[in-house]
């Protein structure tokens, strides 16, 4: 009864983060989410909980697929290509990370997603300046 409470507050509390953000802070929560969910695909990997394994790494998935379908590469140009190509990598080592149960390679995703997040985030700072 307590997980299904804390379940529907979550999600209660993701829908009100969505709603009032805009495109800017609605990339920043795509990062939130995806770092979490490496996170914790990463432990339940530890813990030989495949089962949370798979869903965390499904989860990293399709948030890596939003962001890559989010891009303008009209507007971004060359670094919205860099981005693709990143995203791609991502996918590809999350992939790997899951067939193979190395966490390594999701430190990997996870350091470098990171840097990218931080980046975005300091595009927030720079422009409210």
């Amino acid at each position: 009864m307590l997980h299904q409470a804390i379940k529907a507050y979550q999600t209660a509390e993701q829908e009100f983060l969505v709603e009032g953000a805009d495109a800017h802070n609605l990339v920043q929560i795509l990062f939130t989410e995806l770092l979490s969910n490496l996170d914790r695909a990463g432990e339940s990997l530890e813990a030989k909980d495949f089962t949370a394994k798979s869903s965390h790494l499904s989860k990293s998935l399709t948030i890596l697929h939003v962001l890559a379908t989010s891009l303008d590469f009209e507007r971004g140009g060359d670094v919205a290509t860099s981005l693709a190509e990143l995203y791609d990598w991502a996918r590809r080592k999350v992939i790997q990370a899951s067939c193979s149960n190395v966490r390594a390679e999701l430190t990997e995703v996870h350091k470098v997603i990171a840097e990218i997040a931080s980046a975005w985030e300091s595009i927030r700072t720079v422009r409210a300046a």
